[in-house]
């Protein structure tokens, strides 16, 4: 019987790890955040949302066009400092944020990978993930080069397609939907449903009808930490958003796994 592929750096012996680098396998690192989501979802929504898009673009990766990748332990916290009016979020400062997120990549490029892919589960992560990854390519570029790549999620157009396939037929939410929507209630009720509070499923009343330019906190925004109308989640919606997930993230590795060092 053929040894099954391992994609979770966790479940490697240190040779395996090491064997994967020098066969030029690809470093995937994913990054969540640990923070509130309405009253109806946990707190660790988008940890597993990195943990499961990283893992399941992986081995879609690995089984539609043969590209390996180990995917890192995923980070449980990120930059959300904006939801800390909220019991239940933990936040890095941003300094120490980009520290983590270099001393994690930097590791990985210790261990000889140089092509690394980091994928996150929460979009507030993004100044400090691209200033990180910044921090260590620049590091090493006079001694080899790196090619370590950020998902670009939404504006990634084919992932953006795929979500706009779903949603063409789909009623509208009536109002911003950024956070703890139909989108996450819709995943979470798709794989965790045992975690959704359903008697909390309501259309939150927003204290604002678009997204202010000046830096806000959430609470200024909505009282309950939700935006959109989560009562409109429906776990077949979750499906497709997962699939969509693993096929954007593959695409996302086999482009890196192609690009010339």
């Amino acid at each position: 019987m053929a040894e099954k592929l391992k994609i979770k750096w966790g479940d490697c012996s240190w040779e395996e790890v090491k064997a994967a680098a020098e066969q030029g396998a690809l470093a995937v690192a994913p990054f969540g955040s640990t923070e509130q989501h309405g009253p109806q979802l946990p707190v660790d929504t988008d940890v597993h949302i990195a943990y499961r898009a990283a893992n399941d673009g992986a081995r879609r990766a690995a089984e539609q066009y043969g590209v390996r990748a180990l995917v890192m332990p995923t980070m449980p916290f990120g930059l959300a400092l904006h939801h800390m009016h909220f019991a239940g979020t933990v936040s890095f400062q941003p300094e120490t944020y980009m520290a983590v997120v270099a001393d994690m990549l930097r590791c990985a490029v210790k261990h000889g990978f140089r092509k690394i892919g980091v994928v996150s589960g929460h979009g507030g992560n993004r100044p400090g993930l691209q200033l990180g990854i910044a921090k260590v390519v620049n590091e090493y570029r006079d001694r080899f080069p790196l090619r370590i790549a950020l998902f670009r999620g939404a504006d990634d157009p084919a992932f953006a397609q795929g979500m706009r396939d779903i949603w063409k037929d789909e009623p509208s939410e009536g109002q911003i939907s950024i956070h703890a929507s139909r989108s996450e209630t819709s995943e979470t009720l798709n794989d965790r449903p045992e975690l959704v509070c359903r008697d909390r499923l309501e259309r939150p009343k927003l204290l604002r009808e678009t997204v202010p330019e000046w830096w806000w906190m959430t609470h200024e925004l909505s009282e309950t930490g939700a935006f959109g109308d989560p009562t409109l989640a429906r776990p077949e919606l979750g499906e497709k958003i997962w699939n969509v997930f693993a096929d954007g993230v593959a695409r996302f590795l086999k482009r890196l796994a192609d690009e010339p060092l």
